[in-house]
């Protein structure tokens, strides 16, 4: 029998509202819903179908169909409303849409991703929410009720005298001011007009719960509102598990939706030499104040074009760049190897907007330490343990470290650059005598010098703690050759160190060894591994790894959330998209683009290297190709490209177009009277 309401509030009809992407969790939420709800009115149902996802046409099909059929599933169900976008309009967008269609006193929101198991009274629902004067009344889920909130007195006390248990979060919880968009009875009258405020007056960048609760903050409705909850749980979500699955992140607005869609950006068409002025006037201040200008070694105007090439940057989206002087840039140096995603990509941007607010720095481990890993050991193979660390050359030192530690040897044998650390770097001015004789760097420059590495490494391997090896960019190692270092290193009982910084996430997730099939002792991660984020990680077996327990190797920053979650959300892209396939396609295009450009105008090929991370070549000698280089970067940023002197790299963001717009630039300076001629040397 049905309790009594409100006499002014008529509750025969509820609107049920839900914002969908078409998934077919939908099915699940709706199917579950039906079968647990008990009512005595009707429902009209009203959902909205936003294409922000790209859901494959068969899964949407199989939902738009299951809506027209509900009618004929559950009688309840009077009336449904589909309003289908031709476009992408991201979750605020959709909100209004449903704010529009909403009718009855009472709604019931839905969103697409909720799995029902508990039998819900909305009847009693109903009236207890009237007649407790709130505005909503949520249904427990096992998002909210994680951690135990709804049981700790501290933050959920018991509202009494209602015909559904129901409490009320204190103030103190961390979900109180929210009107969650988690599935809740609302009256319409006061819902809806704060949903509206909250998008009209509130921050766009953030997700819409955030706004809600930034509104209600702001306006001090903690009172006003007297949100409940069910005290039991009723719902559980299944939406992320839907878009773990699948690479995808779940806040999403229309500027976030068009960066990503918008892949075939272009630089506007420029003529003569580039404004540098605003650049010219920052490196004057910089150089006052900063000892050799930049932060970054590699960033500094003498390794690219100096004089011809910006010199500071002010934003990036997707694979395009824009300098301080307003011109802008197909982006192939993507943050020295960085910006795997490109600049801004939704997976990035959302995650640091829904994460920040969270606190990026706490006092003691998050739970986001204990997931990162895990989600680092699942994604690469042979890795069953990974610490932590900022850098790239930290990950070094700290695998180094390890190394002398479990062999009680000193010396390394390194392959490659490595970092800044005095024992990574080499003869240089202030690293001691004494610890550069405990270290000797090579240069794999030859199939001669791999077989000369081999030699030094049977002849002094019983000396040695460690090998550590990267690859150089403008030729590819062999399977050969290194599997024969492994077998040397486990000759002698010496580590084998693979540096991934640059290759790990790149070439593939575990970089050059799992592309070539060889397993390391170590891995040192960092670049790709969150994106661009400061993050590096060493990981390795777990026979190698858990002495890291008895070693002094920490970071105050190392626990630092954000870059962590980042980096969880970029693995899931990397692993559930095509990603590694799709970058090494178009870095082929590129080099068998430029290199078609050089033969066209009677010139040797010049692009060498990985398919991902193609490396410019002019001359063999150092001195040479810095020189042509310098002019041909030079001519190419006057044309709206940016590429390094060596290495360069694809991203997510790029696309065929991109690569295309800089096959089309280098036409034109290969044509310049400057560069003619069958050789490299630069006329002019």
């Amino acid at each position: 029998m049905r309790k009594s309401a409100p006499p002014d509030v008529d509750t025969g009809t509820v609107d049920i509202t839900t914002t969908s992407v078409g998934r077919d969790t939908l099915l699940s939420t709706y199917s579950t819903f039906f079968t647990q709800v008990r009512f005595s009115g009707s429902f009209r149902v009203i959902v909205t179908v936003d294409p922000a996802y790209g859901v494959p046409e068969e899964e949407l099909s199989r939902t738009l169909a299951f809506l027209d059929d509900l009618p004929n599933r559950w009688p309840s169900v009077r009336e449904v409303v589909v309003d289908r976008f031709r476009r992408p309009v991201g979750l605020p967008g959709a909100l209004s849409v449903l704010l529009a269609h909403a009718r009855t006193p009472v709604g019931l929101h839905l969103e697409d991703d909720w799995e029902f198991t508990a039998p819900i009274e909305l009847d009693d629902l109903i009236a207890d929410l009237l007649e407790g004067g709130g505005t909503q009344l949520v249904l427990g889920n096992s998002h909210t009720a994680r951690g135990g909130t709804f049981t700790r007195p501290s933050e959920a006390e018991p509202v009494p005298g209602t015909r559904v248990p129901l409490v009320r979060l204190t103030r103190g919880s961390w979900a109180a001011q929210f009107l969650p968009l988690s599935p809740h009875l609302h009256r319409t009258d006061r819902w809806a007009p704060v949903v509206a405020r909250a998008l009209a007056t509130t921050d766009a960048d953030r997700c819409v719960d955030e706004r809600i609760r930034d509104l209600v903050i702001a306006e001090d409705g903690y009172d006003a509102h007297r949100v409940l909850w069910t005290r039991d749980v009723v719902a559980r979500d299944i939406g992320r598990p839907w878009l773990a699955g699948r690479g995808r992140f779940r806040a999403l607005t229309p500027e976030h939706l068009g960066a990503a869609a918008d892949g075939a950006a272009l630089p506007a068409p420029r003529v003569g030499p580039l404004a540098l002025d605003r650049s010219t006037a920052l490196r004057e201040r910089a150089e006052r104040v900063t000892p050799g200008m930049t932060h970054t070694f590699h960033k500094r105007p003498e390794n690219f074009a100096e004089g011809s090439y910006p010199v500071y940057l002010e934003r990036g989206e997707g694979a395009l760049v824009h300098d301080v002087d307003g011109q802008s840039y197909v982006d192939f140096v993507c943050a020295l190897g960085a910006a795997t995603m490109g600049h801004n990509h939704p997976v990035v941007a959302n995650t640091v907007r829904e994460r920040a607010g969270r606190g990026l720095l706490l006092s003691l481990p998050t739970p986001a330490e204990v997931t990162a890993a895990e989600s680092l050991v699942a994604a690469v193979p042979g890795v069953e343990m990974a610490r932590f660390l900022k850098t790239g050359a930290e990950a070094v030192a700290a695998a180094i470290r390890l190394a002398r530690s479990l062999t009680g040897r000193d010396r390394v044998l390194l392959a490659g650059y490595h970092g800044w650390h005095d024992q990574l770097i080499g003869p240089s001015p202030g690293v001691p005598a004494a610890v550069e004789g405990l270290s000797r760097r090579v240069e794999l420059r030859s199939a001669e010098d791999d077989s000369a590495f081999c030699e030094q490494l049977a002849a002094e391997g019983e000396q040695l703690a460690a090998v550590v090896l990267s690859t150089p960019y403008d030729r590819q190692l062999t399977a050969g050759f290194l599997a024969e270092v492994r077998r040397l290193c486990d000759r002698y009982g010496t580590l084998l160190v693979l540096d991934e910084v640059v290759t790990g996430f790149r070439l593939a997730s575990g970089g050059l060894g799992e592309l070539l099939g060889v397993e390391a002792d170590l891995i040192c991660f960092s670049k790709g591994i969150a994106a661009g984020a400061p993050l590096a990680a060493v990981a390795g077996p777990r026979r190698t790894m858990a002495h890291f327990e008895r070693l002094r190797v920490s970071s105050t920053f190392a626990g630092e959330t954000l870059s962590l979650e980042v980096m969880k959300a970029v693995l899931r892209y990397y692993t559930t998209t095509d990603h590694y396939a799709r970058t090494a396609r178009l870095g082929r295009r590129l080099r068998e683009g430029l290199n078609g450009a050089a033969e066209r105008h009677g010139r040797p090929p010049f692009v060498v290297g990985y398919d991902p991370m193609p490396c410019l070549r002019f001359a063999a000698d150092p001195a040479d190709h810095a020189r042509t280089a310098g002019a041909f970067l030079g001519a190419m940023a006057r044309r709206g490209v940016l590429l390094r002197r060596d290495v360069n790299f694809l991203s997510a963001a790029h696309g065929e177009a991109h690569v295309d717009f800089a096959v089309a630039a280098a036409e034109e300076v290969l044509a310049e009277p400057g560069f003619a001629g069958p050789a490299w040397e630069v006329t002019r």
